[in-house]
């Protein structure tokens, strides 16, 4: 074997996969697992916005926001290996946000597909602005003066 081609033969070796890439967004870390919880304070449904934040926040540090967002679409399943590690990386997020949210919530996110699919349902449900609430609320603080 010549020199040039050991030389061609070990830097195409030395390619990294993107999946093997800690820059990738389908990089799961070793401690990326399915009981870490990321947030301190599980959602409730009245603590959204906060909750919320932090959730972006964590998932950003590692690299999954794409995934809630919804810009990182399921690949194709004949790039089998492309889609086996964006399988493995939603069902990651999806059990990160079943580990965020109280016990009630994820009974009823369980059984969606994504984690676009959740965060968008728990959006939906919690974002809304309460207006039979919020005038209750200030009905009750005109009362106390």
């Amino acid at each position: 074997m010549s020199t040039l081609s050991a030389r061609n033969s070990t830097s195409s070796e030395s390619v990294m996969s993107p999946i093997d890439d800690r820059l990738h967004p389908y990089y799961l870390h070793h401690s990326d697992n399915l009981g870490y919880v990321l947030v301190s304070q599980p959602l409730i449904g009245d603590n959204y916005s906060s909750w919320c934040q932090a959730m972006l926040i964590d998932l950003s540090v590692k690299n999954k926001t794409g995934f809630i967002n919804g810009s990182f679409p399921k690949p194709y399943i004949s790039d089998s290996i492309m889609y086996n590690s964006w399988t493995r990386n939603n069902n990651t997020v999806i059990s990160w946000i079943l580990n965020s949210v109280s016990k009630e919530i994820s009974a009823g996110i369980m059984f969606v597909e994504t984690e676009f699919e959740i965060w968008n349902d728990i959006k939906e449900r919690f974002l809304q602005s309460n207006g039979p609430r919020i005038f209750q609320i200030r009905k009750e603080l005109v009362n106390l003066i």
